[in-house]
């Protein structure tokens, strides 16, 4: 259902409906040589919002104005960020058993690439778990999960080339998924997510672990739990490894920090981790924005 505004059309979201010519005047107008016009333009297309879009890429990459085009891709991207924004503003309403990890994290890549098409990374994963099935049914393990991980193991650090990022660590691409994935590396929790991706695929009880200063997975069945570092090689871990990390980080230990966490701490964590990384580039413009988004996500430590 529409609702008006004076004369005008708004959808849902608030933005204003306009024609394809209205639109297309209006992008003519970004190039005008009176300041106010333009701005007057650009506020009436950043209320238009995604119905602007596409005319807007035409523009910001057609042989036009040179004031056009500039003006044009930053109105793209002022509304292209405030859609992403709207998003994780209805993704942080749901319920944690309702977030999808998978579309949070390509979601959040969206941050950082704005024009990403998700697909081919969706079917990048599809093939990767495709990839482990066949390992799995020649598998003749008396421990079901070892034999499972050994053979995610096999086919995303041995056949793929998957590594932690220990050079660039604090590269932002390494909390990107798509970056992570095209790039075969990240940081633990960046890992741990493909894995968790991949173990979803493959319907596996593999989930993840919120540990302090190093995100890890579990595998946790009823006859057989253990834990699992991505961003090691897959390598298993005992629960002692894991308390002597967090004694090494000066860390007090609590039962919770090696309990299965929902989607939202885990996508709150890459979040985060981003924040700091601008901050400590004198990025604030972007670690404002990503801040905004952690506090849309409602997540309650």
């Amino acid at each position: 259902r529409q609702e008006k505004t004076g004369s005008e059309d708004v959808d849902p979201r608030g933005h204003v409906k306009k024609t394809t010519n209205e639109i297309q005047a209006l992008i003519t107008l970004l190039g005008d040589d009176d300041t106010k016009v333009r701005d007057i333009a650009r506020e009436h297309l950043l209320q238009i919002g995604q119905d602007a879009a596409t005319y807007l890429r035409q523009a910001a990459n057609a042989d036009v104005d040179g004031k056009t085009r500039i003006e044009a891709r930053h109105v793209l991207a002022k509304i292209r960020q405030e859609d992403v924004i709207n998003s994780f503003y209805q993704l942080g309403l749901l319920d944690d058993e309702q977030i999808d990890l998978e579309h949070a994290v390509f979601l959040l890549a969206r941050v950082g690439y704005p024009d990403l098409e998700v697909a081919p990374f969706q079917k990048e994963l599809d093939e990767l778990a495709r990839s482990v099935r066949p390992r799995l049914a020649d598998a003749r393990h008396t421990q079901p999960g070892r034999a499972l991980v050994e053979a995610i193991n096999h086919t995303l650090f041995v056949e793929e080339g998957f590594h932690g990022n220990v050079d660039e660590y604090y590269d932002p691409d390494n909390s990107y998924l798509n970056r992570v994935i095209e790039r075969r590396t990240g940081i633990p929790v960046s890992l741990s997510v493909v894995y968790l991706l991949i173990a979803r695929r493959l319907q596996a009880p593999i989930y993840g672990v919120n540990l302090p200063v190093h995100f890890i997975c579990q595998y946790r069945a009823a006859d057989e739990t253990f834990f699992i570092d991505p961003f090691h090689q897959g390598r298993v871990i005992t629960r002692a490894e894991c308390l002597k990390l967090l004694h090494g980080s000066g860390i007090k230990f609590e039962e919770n920090m090696l309990q299965p966490v929902p989607a939202r701490k885990i996508i709150a964590r890459m979040v985060r981790n981003l924040v700091l990384i601008h901050a400590q580039q004198e990025e604030s413009a972007q670690a404002a924005l990503l801040d905004r988004i952690l506090k849309m996500l409602r997540v309650q430590e």
